[in-house]
């Protein structure tokens, strides 16, 4: 159920913080330059969990509405039934 977040949706940090420690790595203490690399990382994991969860989403709203049906229509019949025995 996976799912990719559009490129016109996508963060742009990313791409930005791994040019700045490369292009300022020499000058950066090397834990400060591994923190841009995984500040990059994290915020592509949290897009892609992102687009799954929408993805995931999508794919249940069509279960909920019909379920919604069901459920109107079984109190409907509920209380027809019900009127009916009065």
């Amino acid at each position: 159920m996976g799912a990719s977040v559009p490129p016109e949706f996508r963060s742009q940090t990313p791409d930005r913080l791994r040019r700045l420690a490369q292009l300022y790595g020499v000058r950066l203490p090397p834990e400060v330059q591994q923190e841009l690399l995984d500040a990059a990382s994290e915020i592509e994991g949290s897009e892609e969990a992102f687009g799954i969860l929408v993805a995931d989403k999508h794919e249940l709203q069509p279960e909920l509405d019909r379920t919604g049906l069901l459920l109107r229509s079984a109190y409907d019949m509920y209380a027809r039934a019900k009127m009916q025995s009065e």
